[in-house]
């Protein structure tokens, strides 16, 4: 009996075993799909889309590595140099829906940067080329005449917030917006699959509370209070690490409809011209 009694025991643990890492196995593997969500435009896309926003046009730009990072930028209609604000979306987001925002930024150049495999931007999103296209386009945009490059604000969504804290780490901005901000997305993955080792799995990280201790201009933290993708405590465990000032509005929302508030704008245009101006 005790025989067949720790037989049964050991084929129950082989299996729990395997099928943890299996699990394992697919998360590891599986991580890129589960976190990244392409939405590329054709060129005909784009030009309906334009259509409908005559105040825009694309912009290519060659990375260091050859590919092509397309984005939407703001035609310039002054001619003297301007602020510009850079705006990098979420894992799922393709840009141009941004354009209808463009009126709470006037007197400013407004930049929508499409990640690879996004819009009309060709190769394959990872973690380094989202931080490596978003030093390159901010250095190419800011040697443009008509930039002011002592006025250049970041903003970004949801996994983008990572990358807008990575560029303000990197190069000088005069401020940061993020919207549904984290941490860093170890935080973020460990909340939704707690029995995995996911510090020793997960490629993409996005570390931002380490990049937020070396940057010292302010930044606007926009929270969900319904957000069930991002808990509104990622945001606060962000502002923790914050070297310079730092300013937070909670709006009840959640992780998406927070996109559409009128006084989610309205803040964050206030904020910008406050730096800015």
């Amino acid at each position: 009996m005790n025989k067949k009694y720790n037989r049964l025991i050991k084929i129950v643990t082989i299996a729990v075993l395997v099928m943890y890492t299996s699990i394992c196995a697919l998360l590891y593997f599986g991580q890129d799909n589960l976190l990244f969500h392409p939405k590329p435009l054709s060129v005909s896309q784009v030009g309906v889309i334009l259509k409908s926003h005559s105040d825009f046009d694309t912009l290519s730009f060659t990375m260091s590595d050859g590919n092509r990072t397309s984005v939407f930028i703001s035609k310039d209609t002054l001619n003297r140099q301007q602020p510009l604000v850079i705006y990098f979306g979420g894992n799922a987001e393709e840009v141009s829906h941004l354009m209808q925002y463009k009126s709470y930024f006037p007197n400013s150049i407004l930049v929508l940067v499409n990640y690879r495999s996004f819009g009309l931007s060709k190769g394959v999103i990872s973690e380094k080329t989202m931080f490596s296209d978003a030093l390159e386009v901010y250095d190419q945009m800011s040697s443009k005449l008509n930039i002011d490059s002592g006025k250049i604000v970041v903003i970004g969504r949801s996994i983008g917030t990572g990358v807008a804290t990575y560029l303000s780490s990197q190069r000088k901005t005069k401020a940061t917006v993020l919207i549904t901000p984290y941490e860093n997305m170890i935080e973020v993955a460990y909340e939704k699959y707690p029995f995995v080792p996911i510090g020793l799995l997960i490629k993409h990280r996005f570390e931002s509370d380490k990049y937020a201790t070396k940057i010292n201009s302010p930044m606007m933290a926009i929270i969900a209070t319904n957000d069930e993708v991002i808990p509104r405590h990622h945001a606060y465990s962000l502002i923790k690490a914050w070297k310079g000032h730092t300013k937070a509005l909670e709006v009840k929302e959640d992780h998406s409809s927070i996109m559409s508030n009128k006084i989610v704008w309205q803040n964050i245009q206030t904020f910008v011209k406050d730096q800015v101006q």
